[in-house]
């Protein structure tokens, strides 16, 4: 007598999967117009997505092209750099280093790490692995990252180098995004294991999940049939080798090879039933270390507290806990996302750095946890960055307006030239050819060389070879004889403190 109930339970329960399966159909394939449409808009060369909701894989599309030139097509399984997503596999190697029981979180790097040393005797003393992984070592956001940039230094001479590198703040006193933290991450890695860091990842990580097309070099890359190369204004540079930023940011992957990453994240450490490290350490990983700024956190459902955890930023968005990661380097720009409350993840890999992967990072998280919200994200960030391109253009109208006309150096231009140190960084030098001066940063010659320019008095203006950066000035200072003593630059460019740097005439 019971059967009609159950069968038309059943029905009523298939009825309702059909529809919602075919209503997630048409949201996915809105989501893949919209994405389509905003690729011209924003100029975007290549870009690629990859969604995975209740451990499957629900939406996997590649757009544009990995070289506007070749128009050779994305497809799932282009490498992309992910730059710093990076920093979540380093923190993830960390614990299974903790969960082995041949580290501690609590452990002090300068008892792991030999010769590790930090500028305040204290900090080198106290700061822990937990706090490398933290952002909260006492440095300035992207404090020393011209220590590798561009160069060919070994990450064991980059992490010497720190010490050269004054610290603004205590340790634990503030958050400060440090990539040089990281990369000394991947040499305790190799001091407790006897292993770089690019083999313990490889063989603790990438080969057990399934990450078989990912590499951590980008050396050779432009031999490579299915690398995206990477872009600035929708037109392709040359490649700027990154193997010395390792374990902060050297990783290239694929959306096909992230799948299998956000399945291990969503399974809390454990892939197709292997324990690749403990939920314990995933729950670490994911636990705010170093509080952030959130604002007035008022919104109604919006973001109430930001904060950073072990190689992951946290926040709560429609109540729900969004643990996150950005990476960004000239010409890739990368994006993941977790959201274990709603069994989703998903990733966004790009060839050039641009506002549309932010933009899509919102109306993605909107399509599943806000779909009231009819913002259109893309619209919005498209404004702001061309309202950014605009302002950077003002702020040379204004610059050429306030230049003082009329004037000369103070000395002939060959008083100018020789050999310049700054102790972190390392030489510079100043050349006179054919009456004009030429300035070459020695480790990164390739990419920060510049004529100089008079602007006004002992001012000039360079615009380094790199494609990257913008323009800046080089102002020479004086000793009390009127003779050079050194020179300093000023440039506007946040991801590197030029400013900081302090050449000294030898």
């Amino acid at each position: 007598m019971k059967k009609p109930i159950v069968y038309l339970a059943s029905l009523l329960f298939a009825l309702i999967f059909t529809h919602s399966y075919a209503q997630a159909q048409k949201d996915y394939e809105e989501l893949d117009k919209y994405i389509e449409k905003y690729m011209g808009e924003f100029n975007m060369p290549g870009f690629a997505i990859g969604l995975v909701k209740n451990g499957e894989v629900v939406f996997e599309h590649a757009y544009g092209y990995k070289n506007t030139e070749t128009k050779d097509k994305v497809d799932e399984n282009t490498l992309f750099g992910i730059a710093s997503c990076s920093k979540a596999f380093t923190a993830a190697c960390i614990s299974i280093l903790v969960d082995r029981g041949e580290l501690s979180w609590d452990d002090k790097v300068v008892d792991v790490l030999p010769g590790f040393k930090l500028s305040d005797p204290e900090i080198t003393a106290k700061i822990t692995v937990e706090d490398l992984l933290a952002h909260r070592s006492g440095f300035e956001t992207f404090d020393g990252d011209l220590i590798w940039y561009g160069t060919q230094r070994s990450t064991e001479e980059v992490v010497r180098r720190i010490r050269y590198r004054e610290m603004p703040y205590g340790l634990r006193e503030k958050f400060g995004y440090s990539n040089l933290m990281f990369i000394t991450a991947g040499e305790v890695i190799k001091s407790v294991t006897g292993k770089p860091w690019t083999e313990f990842l490889k063989e603790n990580i990438l080969d057990k999940i399934n990450m078989k097309s990912s590499t951590t070099t980008n050396h050779g890359f432009e031999n490579n049939g299915n690398a995206a190369w990477p872009h600035i204004d929708g037109k392709p540079m040359e490649f700027i080798n990154y193997d010395n930023i390792s374990s902060a940011g050297a990783i290239n992957s694929s959306v096909a090879d992230m799948m299998q990453w956000l399945k291990l994240m969503l399974g809390k450490g454990v892939y197709n039933g292997d324990t690749i490290f403990s939920t314990s350490s995933y729950y670490h990983l994911v636990s705010p270390q170093t509080l952030l700024n959130a604002g007035r956190a008022e919104t109604i459902d919006g973001t109430h507290f930001t904060a950073y955890g072990q190689g992951w930023f946290l926040k709560d968005y429609m109540g729900k806990k969004i643990i996150n990661h950005g990476g960004g380097l000239p010409g890739f720009h990368s994006k993941v996302v977790l959201v274990p409350e709603d069994s989703l993840a998903y990733v966004i890999l790009a060839n050039q750095l641009s506002a549309l992967i932010p933009a899509i990072d919102k109306k993605v998280l909107d399509f599943f946890l806000n779909q009231n919200d009819t913002t259109d994200w893309a619209a919005k960030y498209l404004k702001y960055e061309i309202k950014q391109k605009k302002s950077l253009e003002e702020k040379w109208e204004r610059l050429a307006e306030e230049r003082i006309k009329n004037t000369k150096p103070s000395l002939d231009l060959e008083k100018y030239a020789g050999g310049y140190n700054d102790k972190m960084y390392g030489d510079a030098r100043v050349e006179l050819k054919d009456n004009e001066l030429f300035i070459t940063l020695v480790p990164t010659a390739k990419l920060l060389n510049s004529k100089l320019e008079h602007w006004h008095y002992d001012t000039f203006k360079i615009k380094f070879a790199d494609p990257f950066l913008p323009a800046g000035f080089v102002t020479f200072s004086f000793n009390a004889k009127g003779e050079i003593a050194g020179f300093k630059i000023d440039m506007d460019a946040p991801d590197f403190h030029f400013e900081k740097l302090d050449f000294v005439k030898k």
